[in-house]
């Protein structure tokens, strides 16, 4: 069902509720896939589905606010807290886990009051005119175009998905040429696609994609090749569907296939190891487990590590390194796989700028803080359409974001960047080209 294009919806959806508890069940169900022991057989299992039901409570919340950057990015953390809670009661690692649930609903509830309740925009002086912005994004195209060539010429790699991460620091690049490239890929190519696309201007919509897929060989990224799809994708169905709507459908139709997959191979329907099989493994392992399942799963992790060793008080952060030093490495991620073996393992700002930097008992409070950070985002995109929203963040949100600290999201991940396009970018109505 389609509805206005104006994002600034703040009514009563009678599928909201619904959606969302159905939200919780699938994203329950999609754990399992990850975890493989979180099924009635275990001891844990009815504690745990009686307990997360508690999530339930925030579904009022969602229900009152108007779709926003805070709420697009809030359903994600959502998803990711659920996740958590469930995960905690089937986890081998040892926490005090009744304080790390309590920890985390607590930072979820004082993120989300200003994600998704600040909403005042920015002044209009900022903004461009429409043949001010066309003429920009045209430049910020070819620029792209030209960073990646001279990016090339520091080394590519043609290698399948299953290789790219062995291949990844072969070819070091620049500092400042990597900030930038995070800033393209993770800003300004998704809003130029969003924009373009907006404006039905399909070719350079489909350049900028065509520009995301290219930077596979340079950064040897995987999440640049299921960007490309991501990307339309969003794009498409917050055209067809009313946004709040929308953002809840789009994390349930990707989690499905998977959980469906997963038990038709659990059942002995399908053999896990026919080619069939190993598509379908495939498929669930990087959206239900890498995907979805991660940002869950670095939680659980640094509330473990974080349990048995010193906190980072934000020394991840480089100037605070700088300045008093720090026992860990920059990224988080290294310490993370060198303790437990799963690769490089960042984690969001629940994990980062919460349990890692403050503990259990003050991460709400730095929840509040980055809840307030991420709000800028709403001022930003206060004038921007539902699809264009959705599309430039769908990098910033489920590939930064969900994981990977704030700082590193704002500054080397390009949410910054993409801000300030949105500030500037003149009301789109319409559709029309």
């Amino acid at each position: 069902m389609k509805t206005s294009n104006n994002h600034r919806f703040f009514g009563r959806d009678p599928w909201q509720a619904p959606l969302l508890a159905s939200l919780i069940l699938v994203t329950c169900f999609s754990m399992t896939v990850v975890l493989h022991n979180s099924t009635p057989a275990h001891p844990e299992f009815w504690h745990a589905a009686g307990a997360t039901m508690v999530l339930c409570a925030f579904i009022a919340l969602f229900m009152s606010a108007r779709f926003s950057f805070g709420y697009f990015a809030g359903i994600g953390f959502y998803g990711m807290i659920v996740g958590f809670f469930w995960a905690s009661y089937f986890t081998l690692q040892q926490y005090d886990h009744v304080l790390a649930r309590w920890s985390a609903l607590a930072s979820l509830l004082l993120f989300l009051l200003p994600a998704l309740f600040q909403i005042r925009p920015l002044p209009r002086a900022l903004m461009l005119t429409p043949l001010a912005m066309n003429r920009l994004m045209l430049v910020l195209l070819a620029f792209s175009a030209g960073v990646l060539a001279l990016s090339a010429t520091y080394g590519v790699a043609l290698v399948g998905l299953a290789e790219a991460e062995q291949f990844r620091s072969a070819a070091p690049r620049p500092a400042v040429l990597n900030y930038i490239l995070g800033w393209l890929i993770g800003a300004v190519l998704p809003f130029a696609f969003a924009y373009f696309a907006w404006h039905r201007r399909h070719g350079l919509a489909a350049a900028a994609i065509g520009l995301i897929w290219c930077s596979y060989p340079i950064l040897l990224n995987k999440s640049v090749v299921f960007g490309g799809l991501w990307l339309p994708y969003l794009f498409v169905l917050f055209r067809l569907f009313e946004p709040k709507r929308a953002t809840v459908v789009a994390l349930l139709i990707p989690m499905l296939p998977g959980i469906g997959a997963y038990y038709l191979m659990q059942f002995g329907w399908i053999s896990p190891e026919g080619t069939l099989g190993l598509a379908l493994r495939f498929m669930y392992g990087n959206i239900n487990i890498r995907m979805f399942g991660y940002p869950s799963l670095a939680m659980n992790y640094y509330s473990d590590f974080f349990a048995h060793h010193q906190i980072t008080h934000f020394c991840q952060v480089g100037a605070i390194r700088a300045i008093y030093g720090c026992p860990y490495p920059f990224q988080l991620g290294a310490t993370m796989a060198e303790a437990y073996h799963m690769g490089s393992m960042n984690g969001s700002l629940f994990a980062t700028e919460g349990i890692a930097s403050v503990g259990q008992m003050w991460a709400p409070l730095s929840a509040l803080v980055c809840g307030l950070v991420v709000s800028l985002g709403n001022s930003a995109s206060a004038r921007l359409p539902a699809p264009v929203l959705a599309a430039s963040a769908g990098f910033a949100v489920q590939q930064s974001l969900l994981n990977a600290p704030l700082s590193v999201s704002l500054l080397s991940n390009g949410l910054l960047v993409l801000w300030l396009l949105w500030a500037i970018a003149p009301p789109m109505e319409g559709g029309e080209g």
